[in-house]
């Protein structure tokens, strides 16, 4: 039940640094403030890995596994989310990249040997339904089918990334210098994204607002990152990952109160919270 705990909190600072990014993408462009909220959560890990862990191996061969999940999320699946939105536009591309729960279910299954109960996925695919109810608005096919592929292939490695964790983080003294060396590889790779694509605009005069807003969410990144790296440590992947990524559940009542100008409420946004609710019961229920 520990580890359902530090699941659901990690959601929640995942929540809470999502609900400011999307304030501070209104003060300042995303690629620059990423930037800044990735090395503010870079900086705090290993913060917290110098003052509160004893035995730092940084050399083992088991951590090429974190700095190849630094790599691919958010690095190379940012680049696939982008280009799901450019084809798709942002709602189907939410609300396919969303179904990683599910594709992580799969892969555990596969790749980890778990055995996941029926309430496990009966939770996870009532979570991932709520997400994708909350995220929809509704649009015609101006698409071609086969550009789905970007969001799925997003949705795979953010399923592959919490396998891979899962794989790692039993095998090293501490889970927090796993997620050390992602953040830190997530930031390298994306700071080089931007040398290479990135649009080098002048800041705005609202610049220090926004990375204000990116640097606090960062902090907020790097609770969720300790938490649900540990979760995963404690915890099948079945299990954690549904839970990690159920941060709908508090972006309703974060948003009514962070951003009442920017998000209404809407019975569509309650009905979907609810299915969020009803899955993070069905998964916790085995271990009450």
């Amino acid at each position: 039940m520990f580890a359902i705990f530090l699941a659901l909190f990690g959601s929640f600072w995942f929540a809470a640094a999502m609900t400011l990014i999307n304030r501070g993408v209104l003060s300042i462009d995303y690629f620059r403030g990423l930037l800044a909220n990735l090395s503010v959560n870079a900086l705090f890990l290993w913060l917290y890995v110098l003052l509160f862990i004893d035995n730092i191996d940084l050399w083992l061969p088991v951590n090429t596994i974190f700095v190849a999940v630094g790599v691919f999320v958010p690095g190379v699946a940012r680049f696939f989310i982008f280009k799901s939105m450019e084809r798709l536009g942002a709602t189907i591309s939410s609300c396919l990249t969303n179904a990683g729960p599910l594709f992580a279910i799969v892969i555990a299954i596969a790749f980890l040997g778990e055995q996941p109960t029926a309430g496990n996925i009966l939770g996870a695919i009532s979570i991932v339904g709520g997400i994708i109810a909350l995220s929809w608005k509704g649009v015609a096919k101006t698409w071609r089918t086969r550009d789905l592929v970007f969001p799925l292939v997003a949705a795979l490695l953010f399923a592959a990334r919490d396998n891979l964790v899962r794989f790692a983080v039993v095998q090293i003294s501490s889970p927090v210098v796993g997620a050390a060396i992602a953040a830190t590889t997530s930031l390298f790779t994306m700071g080089t994204m931007y040398l290479i694509f990135g649009e080098k605009q002048p800041l705005p005069a609202s610049a220090k607002i926004g990375f204000s807003y990116f640097a606090i969410s960062g902090f907020m990144n790097f609770l969720s990152y300790v938490l649900s790296y540990t979760a995963l440590n404690l915890e099948r992947v079945s299990i954690i990952s549904p839970l990690v990524n159920a941060s709908s559940l508090f972006v309703l009542p974060l948003s009514m109160l962070l951003l009442k100008d920017v998000e209404t409420l809407t019975p569509r946004k309650i009905g979907a919270t609810g299915l969020v609710v009803l899955g993070v019961f069905l998964i916790s229920w085995e271990k009450l």
